[in-house]
């Protein structure tokens, strides 16, 4: 038998000890190149939202070191495509204090309260707006200091599923939440876009809420994509993580090429730099798990995708792209006696450049 959910309590208190920003250690003197994102994915309506409160080290022209730089990304998929944003705040805007999990940008706030996130967001040029509150209904990974390369480190914490209640505002249509599948993690390390890593990362959360089953990829390798540094699938039954698959328990199969219609990319000014719309995405993924007797087959299927486009550190030629990738995906295996059989939206990032 699954077990339940976990009781909000507990889990408000894990939250506490665990997903509280940890700011960059250059604010004092210490090492800089920080980057850090509260990150969360919300489907519902035939709508897909992704909101990224991230805070990032960059060089100061003329002087030494480098200041945090606060930024809001907002990407939104609806009936008309791709709508969203970034924006970025002066110093006087921003709120966030190191060990907690609270944040204001401007007149945007990020909070946890009892043992939901509050999430208030409204773009300044863009017609998006958010109101919602976001529950936590499974128990969250933590995973700490995983080399993106060499002296790179990246740590993270998720929580394949939360439900959504409030309201989305894309354009002139406003959709009401109401238990919609969502996704949130917290990513924070000493890289640098450009070196020498690639990711791919993806989250899947059923269609119906009485299905029980959630999971999160995730594969690091190198730039050029021939060595693999670090690769997990993460299930969750129920409330709790029913198995974790890594490294040689995992074998990655790609099909064709997805070639996504006209380009939609952020920030808007930065994609003058890369004309086109050639993506160097799968027109299919399937990742076979097998180990101790457990077996679960993952296939994703790219539908629609934006381009997130990242200035290279160290070089003022080169740009590093992160493919926002939306398609359905499914689930099926036997892990612990119990069988696996789900169907849902995903959303999946690749790196590449």
């Amino acid at each position: 038998m699954l077990p339940p959910r976990p009781d909000p309590k507990h889990l408000a208190r894990l939250l506490a000890d665990t997903d509280y920003f940890r700011r960059s250690p250059s604010r004092l003197g210490g090492r800089d190149e920080h980057k850090e994102w509260q990150h969360f994915i919300v489907h519902t309506g035939g709508m897909n939202l992704l909101v990224n409160f991230s805070l990032l080290d960059e060089p100061r022209p003329g002087r030494a070191g480098s200041a945090e730089v606060a930024r809001l990304i907002v990407m939104a998929h609806g009936e008309e495509g791709w709508e969203g944003d970034v924006e970025r705040f002066e110093d006087g805007e921003v709120q966030v204090e190191a060990g907690h999990l609270h944040a204001r940008f401007g007149p945007n706030t990020l909070r946890f309260e009892g043992d939901r996130w509050h999430l208030s967001v409204a773009l300044r040029e863009r017609p998006v707006s958010v109101e919602l509150e976001l529950v936590p209904v499974a128990l969250p990974a933590l995973s700490a200091h995983h080399l993106l390369a060499p002296q790179r480190p990246i740590s993270w914490l998720f929580l394949p599923r939360l439900e959504a209640r409030g309201t989305i505002t894309l354009g002139r249509r406003t959709v009401r939440v109401e238990g919609a599948p969502a996704y949130h993690d917290h990513n924070w390390g000493h890289f640098r876009w450009g070196d020498d890593f690639c990711w791919e990362w993806g989250s899947a959360v059923p269609l119906e809420a009485a299905n029980p089953w959630s999971a999160v990829l995730v594969r690091m390798v190198d730039r050029g994509r021939t060595v693999a540094r670090y690769q997990a699938l993460f299930l969750w039954g129920g409330g709790e993580s029913l198995r974790v698959f890594r490294d040689e328990e995992l074998s990655f199969s790609t099909a064709g090429h997805f070639q996504p219609g006209r380009a939609f990319s952020l920030p808007r000014p930065l994609a003058l730099l890369a004309p086109g719309t050639a993506a160097d995405l799968p027109r299919a993924l399937e990742v076979q798990a097998r180990g101790r007797g457990d077996e679960l087959r993952l296939t994703f299927t790219p539908r629609h995708a934006a381009r997130l486009l990242l200035p290279a550190e160290g070089s003022l030629e080169q740009l590093t792209t992160l493919h926002e990738v939306l398609g359905p995906v499914s689930l099926r295996g036997r892990v612990r006696g119990e069988t696996v059989d789900m169907e849902g939206p995903a959303v999946f990032e690749f790196i590449r450049g």
